[in-house]
């Protein structure tokens, strides 16, 4: 496994901000610069773990040809070395095992941070991932991939590039087709708050 400390955050979240430079949100753009500034520091206790879909998360990066490219060598280096979660919520009535995800920076991350989450999502191919919702405000970058990705009632097409946001308790659902999907994902504002499925709110679903 990589020492975190060997690994070029700062130019990873330079590219990254390159990406999201015209979204028109202060507080994003503010902390994404704050940690070019002062990089977070790495976590010396993670220990590498591989995801269900090592298989789709390769093709996935394999893929990343196109406005993502400048990404791909520093995401497969960070891939390769997180420790991945093949995740349901604990609710396999509403999601059984489809994606994987992996947390870059955060608390539990590859680098650490008290109020920010950053990471990667993996969602296997022909996945309904059900409208959910959560406290946190969070963004994607899709990486791979293309999906049908819904946010309470406008659809949208998603594709390498695109960039979506959810307001803190906005649903959103994604549905991938014949290809998997690969996104990096960003937590703020409430990020230890709760997580539901649209239509069974009064359950909140704890990572497990």
């Amino acid at each position: 496994m990589m020492n975190p400390a060997e690994f070029p955050i700062q130019t990873f979240l330079i590219e990254l901000n390159h990406h999201f430079q015209n979204v028109d949100h202060p507080g994003l753009s503010g902390m994404l610069q704050d940690m070019i500034s002062q990089p977070p520091s790495p976590n010396p206790q993670l220990e590498a773990k591989t995801p269900y879909f090592k298989k789709e998360l390769d093709q996935s990066i394999q893929d990343m040809n196109g406005s993502t490219q400048s990404l791909k060598s520093l995401v497969n280096d960070l891939s390769t070395n997180a420790s991945w979660q093949d995740a349901s919520r604990g609710v396999p009535e509403f999601m059984k095992k489809g994606y994987s995800f992996t947390e870059i920076i955060g608390q539990d991350g590859f680098f650490l941070h008290d109020s920010l989450r950053l990471g990667f999502f993996l969602q296997a191919p022909w996945i309904d991932y059900p409208a959910h919702a959560h406290d946190a405000e969070e963004w994607y970058l899709v990486l791979s991939g293309r999906a049908e990705w819904q946010i309470d009632d406008d659809v949208h097409q998603a594709e390498e590039g695109t960039i979506f946001h959810h307001p803190p308790t906005a649903g959103h659902r994604m549905l991938t087709f014949e290809n998997p999907l690969l996104a990096i994902w960003i937590w703020t504002g409430a990020i230890h708050g709760r997580y539901w499925f649209v239509g069974h709110e009064e359950i909140d679903c704890q990572l497990k």
